[in-house]
């Protein structure tokens, strides 16, 4: 029955009841002949459709969870019992005992709807595809009310996000915000509780990923006048985010198909700020096609030699002033204007590409003789190659000499397969090329449902859990296709053409697939210089952090295996954990059990920072429960 699947997982740790709001006290109690609307707390981790019922157990107290340098989130719903013609919300400082947490430190939104015509999927298995409306843009609370769409009609849900950026150097403890509702008039009034952990995120995200940001589609959003800084505001917004685009904005390029600029030193000038950002995962080296006679074209080996000497000879200079900053160390090649998906018949092409990759790294090698550890980020500049799961992969494999594929990046949902990773394990450790071979994953349309996708009308939770599985698996990187595909492109039986729509009514990117290459909307509607968010995007972002837990977890295990001559195994002692929220590839949707793993995994690494006897303790405890 539809409208059943979020309702259980509506509030965090909470206490207080509020099936209704009261107009008449302003303040959160049971349901009177006065109420004006239900008001309940949502995770992040979930999402109501515009229609759907209030659940039957609710509470509006909301509460979050966070380690210091985080961004967490939750939402507030509200479904009235009459039109709305005005909705505003308005919240206090944090407070704990003398600590203060600013409330410029909470971000509120309005969830703005858009409606589904068809599923994405016609059968899915872990996701219930109804259409409707679907709450997805996030909309600074000020823009909304300023252009007076803050209304709601009787027996419709509206939901409003908050994120809260907790300080670098907040005090650890419990905080509380007063959120103040108004309904044309009547306040309703809640709490956002916080609780920071003892315990600061790393600065440098380590969570690589590769996300199509099609600068040349940003005009179809926000307009042909855009102002010379949006390309980079753009590009900081997701950034900020925790994701990263794969090209940089630079003016020399073509910023559709990422070719390089004739300028190779300005490029490796440009490089350097991104190079020493650490919220900067990794960046792709654009590379310029050439065409053989053979009926395909290839990377222009002279100019991505070009291009790596003027990268080396900037970092010799930079090193000569005392700057450690290692620009190729981000760097990676993904050449999808020339390969992408390649079937049997291009083995020959993308062999020959990996090859003309080899002898521009062994033509320029010889810079950095005086610099070992440049030298090895060279020789492990990656060479990224999406596959599908329909070609047979043994005829790209291959060594230095014959070219083939450096870095696997297959379907997510390849890696469900036992025998898939039994290959990829072999390839991984059996390869004989100089600098490895490697596996991302990534998704484009596919996989689809019970397998994570960024498509509206999935899972929400399934965003979050498939960067738990990315550290699992061992994935060193992620590519995802498009965040501002902003058109439309019909199936091959209506011609396989790019059409225009209206991106605020019509989510199909594909006519099969609600959202899917499309994470943001263009900020010009609202008066913004930066794009939109998503329920979606905030996902990723909230997964990225998660996957920072886990990366501290391993760092802190083998740190407390060699201070304290323990032999913890990190892996296997997370396995407890991550066969709780997915089995596979394939994610649980239980946000009760995630928000539970979630909580338990954050516990850990508070005693590991703070308790190293205490950590150590509940370490073997868990190690005898579950015979690790």
């Amino acid at each position: 029955m539809k409208k059943i699947l979020c309702f259980a997982m509506a509030s965090i740790f909470l206490t207080v009841g509020a099936v209704a709001c009261s107009s008449s006290t302003g303040e959160s109690g049971g349901k009177t002949s006065e109420t004006v609307a239900a008001v309940w707390s949502a995770d992040n981790t979930v999402r109501f459709m515009r229609e759907d019922d209030v659940p039957s157990d609710i509470v509006s107290e909301m509460v979050i969870e966070s380690f210091k340098g985080e961004t967490e989130s939750v939402q507030l719903m509200i479904r009235p019992d009459k039109d709305v013609s005005s909705f505003k919300v308005a919240a206090s400082d944090f407070v704990s005992g003398g600590n203060v947490i600013g409330k410029d430190n909470l971000e509120i939104f309005a969830e703005r709807y858009i409606e589904t015509k068809s599923p994405s999927v016609k059968n899915p298995r872990t996701a219930e595809m109804y259409t409707g409306y679907y709450p997805d843009a996030l909309i600074p609370i000020d823009r909304y009310v300023k252009k007076k769409e803050n209304k709601i009609k009787k027996g419709e849900n509206q939901g409003i996000w908050f994120n809260v950026n907790v300080p670098w150097d907040a005090e650890s403890g419990e905080y509380e915000s007063k959120i103040t509702l108004s309904l044309d008039g009547d306040e309703i009034k809640t709490t956002l509780k916080l609780k920071v952990y003892n315990v600061q995120m790393p600065k440098e995200i380590h969570n690589v990923n590769s996300f199509g940001l099609w600068y040349h589609y940003i005009k179809y959003g926000e307009g042909s006048k855009i102002s010379d800084d949006t390309y980079s505001n753009y590009y900081w917004f997701l950034a900020n985010k925790r994701i990263t685009p794969v090209y940089i904005p630079y003016e020399g390029c073509d910023l559709g198909m990422a070719y390089c600029p004739k300028d190779t030193d300005g490029y490796a000038e440009a490089l350097v700020e991104y190079a020493k950002n650490p919220i900067v995962s990794g960046y792709g080296l654009p590379c310029n096609p050439t065409d053989t006679g053979k009926g395909y074209s290839v990377i222009d080996g002279q100019t991505l030699t070009n291009l790596l000497k003027s990268i080396i000879l900037k970092n010799i200079d930079l090193r000569k002033s005392g700057d450690k900053t290692d620009i190729l160390k981000k760097a990676y090649i993904y050449a999808g204007n020339i390969i992408d998906e390649p079937d049997e018949s291009h083995a020959a092409q993308v062999k020959e590409c990996d090859r003309i990759i080899t002898a521009a790294k062994n033509e320029v090698k010889h810079l950095l003789s005086d610099e070992p550890d440049l030298l090895a980020s060279l020789i492990a500049l990656k060479h990224v190659v999406t596959i599908t799961p329909k070609v047979n992969r043994q005829v790209f494999e291959g060594d230095d000499e014959t070219g083939g594929i450096q870095t696997w990046c297959p379907y997510i949902s390849e890696f469900n397969s036992d025998s898939y990773l039994q290959w990829a394990k072999e390839r991984s450790e059996n390869s004989t090329r100089m600098n490895g071979e490697d596996f991302w994953w990534y998704n484009c349309i596919e996989p689809e449902n019970p397998f994570p996708s960024y498509q509206l009308d999935d899972n929400l939770i399934a965003t979050r859990v498939m960067e738990w599985m990315k550290y699992d698996y061992k994935i060193s990187g992620h590519l995802y296709w498009s965040v501002n595909f902003w058109y439309k492109c019909l199936s091959y039986d209506n011609g396989g053409k790019y059409t225009s729509r209206d991106i605020w009514n019509d989510p199909n990117t594909f006519e099969t697939a609600n959202g899917d290459g499309h994470l943001i909307y263009p900020g010009k509607d609202y008066a913004l210089n930066t794009p939109i968010s998503t329920l979606r995007l905030e996902s990723i972002r909230e997964g990225n952090e998660d996957y920072e837990y886990l990366w501290m977890f391993g760092e802190k295990i083998n740190e407390l295996n060699q201070t304290e001559g323990t032999n913890f195994d990190g892996d296997k002692i997370l396995s407890w954990l991550f066969k709780r929220i997915y089995t596979g590839v394939v994610p649980k949707t239980d946000p009760e059990e995630f928000k539970s793993v979630r909580r338990e995994l954050m516990q850990l690494i508070e005693q590991l920072f703070n308790d190293k006897q205490g950590a150590v303790e509940t370490l073997n405890n868990i190690t005898k429960a579950f015979y690790i």
